[in-house]
């Protein structure tokens, strides 16, 4: 019997689905390809270190490396007028000028050290022969990197191009610092991570335009200098210095600071109050790994060590609070508990002038604040250390001759005398800007 054939048109489940060409996606993978394979080859000349020729002509290779992105970025945008793949590579430019300016400071670093020149492995050794050499290369990075960041930022955020490359330069600026002490480095990275972040949720993070991908590329690129900065630190130099762990107490409080900041535009009570704890956390424990290091310079007396470690404390629980919702109050009279146990503390370890003096003044602010915000517990609490810290300096006055301890109450008392008729005198402006620097009322959210 012979078979008729198949004359249905229904699909045949175990027949292979026809492939389709995307080609977008094949757009997206080669620019992105292309993008991590530039990026990697300009991050060689950081560790990299050839035998041949010097540092300034290797130097004048990575700069001018950025100068063929941006004829690739003018020919794809002009001759084959493909703008995705343009923006691309002025995106690659600005990613690579932090690089340059990370080798440029070894060269600023070699000649312009403020401190002792540190001993580094050959491969991220970077010399200039002299120092006019040094700022001849600072000179010529300038002129070429700027006029190309500026077109960039353009390309990229139009409307905040002015600003973006302002903050940009100034902060690869900060990279070619001669200074590479971590405690110095972290401090001036983390300021420059912290107005960074402040610039980003008050101004750039608002903006409609800068919503895209190519806006939040060039928002995110701000960050990158201090970023390198920490690095070449925790990469080169923290065991030459031998100060591991006052560089991790310094990296803790940038932390600190920043979580802080980013609280400013959140208004979950959850996160909010989360976030506030965290951030007090870390700003204690940042500063308990750093203070050690720091009453090493030249504090020689137990009760001006207990108030270098508690008198920071309390302001970073006072600080912390200012984020808190429903934490706020709990943060507060945790910050205010310490500040005045501190100055007591000290004063018992080590009844001197200075311990009794500082009873007396923080006593005082803290009772005149309570008195002001009618809060029972800063008055009583703040009046009684004054009380006090007055007491220690009359016993002192039985027993020791210092002219030091009558001039500093006598001054104390005036100031606090003027300071009372500043604020009566402008008690309106005051009071507006005690509404500004409130924090506002926040709704209540889910965390």
């Amino acid at each position: 019997m012979e078979l008729e054939p198949r004359t249905d048109s229904s699909p045949n489940p175990f027949a292979p689905s026809p492939l389709k060409f995307d080609a977008d996606a094949l757009t997206r993978a080669l620019r992105i390809a292309g993008a991590a394979l530039v990026v990697a080859s300009a991050s060689t000349f950081m560790l990299q270190h050839w035998d041949s020729g010097n540092d300034l002509t290797r130097y004048a290779m990575l700069v001018s490396q950025a100068l063929l992105l941006a004829a690739a970025a003018y020919f794809v945008g002009l001759t084959i007028r493909e703008g995705r793949s343009a923006r691309t590579f002025l995106g690659l430019v600005l990613a690579t000028i932090p690089i340059s300016f990370a080798v440029l400071g070894g060269l600023v670093y070699s000649q312009f050290h403020l401190e002792s020149l540190a001993v580094l492995p050959h491969y991220a050794s970077w010399i200039a022969p002299t120092k006019l050499s040094a700022l001849l290369a600072v000179a010529g990075t300038l002129v070429v990197l700027v006029p190309l960041a500026v077109v960039s930022f353009v390309a990229l955020a139009r409307k905040e191009a002015k600003a973006l490359t302002l903050l940009f330069m100034a902060s690869n600026l900060l990279v070619i610092v001669p200074l590479r002490s971590p405690i110095a480095v972290a401090a001036i990275a983390g300021l420059a991570l912290a107005l960074l972040l402040q610039f980003e949720l008050a101004r750039f993070s608002r903006t409609p335009r800068l919503d895209n991908l190519e806006g939040k590329v060039a928002r995110a690129i701000l960050f990158v200098p201090p970023l390198i900065m920490i690095g070449r630190v925790f990469h080169l130099y923290q065991d030459v210095y031998q100060t591991s762990t006052p560089f991790f107490g310094a990296l803790t409080l940038v932390g600190a600071s920043l979580i802080w900041i980013a609280l400013g535009s959140t208004e979950s009570t959850g996160k909010r109050d989360l976030g506030a704890w965290t951030a007090a956390f870390l700003a204690l424990a940042g500063w308990g790994m750093t203070w050690p290091d720091i009453i090493q310079w030249n504090v020689h007396s137990a009760a001006m060590a207990v108030l270098m470690l508690g008198l920071p404390a309390a302001g970073f629980l006072l600080i912390a609070s200012f984020r808190g919702a429903h934490s706020r109050d709990a943060l507060n009279a945790l910050g205010v508990i310490l500040g005045l146990m501190t100055a007591v503390i000290a004063s018992l370890l080590d009844l001197d002038s200075m311990a009794a003096f500082s009873c007396v003044v923080l006593g005082i602010l803290v009772a005149v604040w309570g008195a002001a915000l009618r809060q029972r517990v800063q008055l009583v609490g703040g009046a009684l250390v004054a009380l006090f810290g007055l007491v220690a300096q009359v016993w002192l006055a039985v027993h020791a001759d210092n002219i030091l301890r009558w001039a500093s109450l006598s001054v104390a008392g005036i100031l606090l005398i003027v300071g009372s008729a500043y604020i009566e005198r402008n008690r309106p402006r005051l009071a507006q800007l005690w509404a500004r620097l409130s924090p506002r009322p926040l709704q209540t959210f889910e965390p």
